[in-house]
């Protein structure tokens, strides 16, 4: 296994999802954190800001989840400081998904079902 270059945070309600983003970016040496909802992917990052220098150096975010939508949760990151400048990347299957991303300032977009050389690629631009 190669050593882990970077954290990611995986904002996304789906389970089986969830799991299999995190364990095919462990395989390419990164460190996945996973979080089921909004509320829970803002309280991840915020405690795991706190512990520098094991900033996520990007956040994988679903927008349609229970409790904390993926766009409340971006505004409430953008709202808090210490968090604001962790960059996001809207995971949707969503047909506008690029609208979407750009009125939320996301660095990129990845449209499910998930494409993964799009997600590595925006995974180690933000990542290496």
């Amino acid at each position: 296994m190669a050593t882990p270059t970077g954290n990611i945070l995986i904002v996304e309600d789906d389970e089986e999802t969830r799991e299999m983003l995190a364990s095919l970016l462990s395989t390419e040496g990164f460190y996945a954190i996973g979080a089921e909802d909004g509320l829970e992917g803002l309280h991840v990052l915020r405690t795991v800001r706190r512990r520098a220098p094991h900033v996520p150096c990007l956040v994988l975010l679903d927008l349609k989840m229970p409790r904390l939508s993926g766009n409340e949760f971006r505004r409430a990151q953008l709202g808090d400081p210490t968090v604001a400048g962790v960059p996001v990347a809207v995971m949707s299957g969503a047909t506008d998904i690029e609208q979407r991303a750009q009125a939320l300032g996301a660095v990129a977009t990845v449209s499910k079902p998930i494409d993964v050389d799009v997600l590595l690629n925006v995974v180690r631009k933000y990542c290496a």
